[in-house]
């Protein structure tokens, strides 16, 4: 068990190195934890980092101080510890979407990725159920509360100004 919560753990952290990738659309290497906290809604709370190349800021909502999930302007990216084998996705009540394989880009980072109509989803709904076949052929599941999410992502698309908040 001590084990498997240190992967998870470290899963996390390199996670927080790679997910300017998909929560932003400017790359930027900076790290979220000690980052300033600007909006709170619900279990989300709204982090600003600034472009290094361009001072422009990147905005990131972290839910229920999990670095590991990440809602950006264009996605929501989960962190999973051991690789992705496969990535099952259930919003709100419907039907679990079909068992999809993972994309190059997420197997890349051990993480999913949800963008497109998917991210629309998002959006839309107020619960997000996931399932992962890991790398090492563990289950792991996850439920995320979205309600939180729709006023998180609007401060996002605004660009997260505001003085930082306690």
């Amino acid at each position: 068990m001590l084990i498997r919560h240190l992967r998870a753990r470290l899963a996390t952290l390199a996670f927080c190195a790679f997910v300017p990738f998909f929560a932003s659309t400017d790359a930027a290497a900076e790290n979220l934890v000690g980052s300033p906290v600007i909006f709170r809604s619900g279990d989300w709370t709204v982090h600003r980092t600034k472009d290094a190349m361009t001072d422009k800021n990147l905005c990131t909502a972290i839910y229920k101080n999990d670095y590991g999930i990440q809602l950006g302007s264009h996605s929501l990216a989960i962190a999973v510890a051991d690789g992705l084998k496969s990535v099952t996705l259930r919003f709100d009540d419907d039907s679990a979407r079909e068992m999809r394989l993972p994309k190059r880009s997420e197997h890349a980072v051990s993480a999913i990725n949800i963008e497109g109509a998917d991210f629309e989803r998002v959006q839309q709904s107020s619960r997000l159920r996931y399932r992962v076949l890991t790398g090492t052929d563990n289950v792991v599941e996850g439920d995320i509360d979205l309600s939180g999410a729709k006023d998180a992502y609007r401060n996002i698309e605004s660009g997260c100004l505001g003085e930082p908040i306690s």
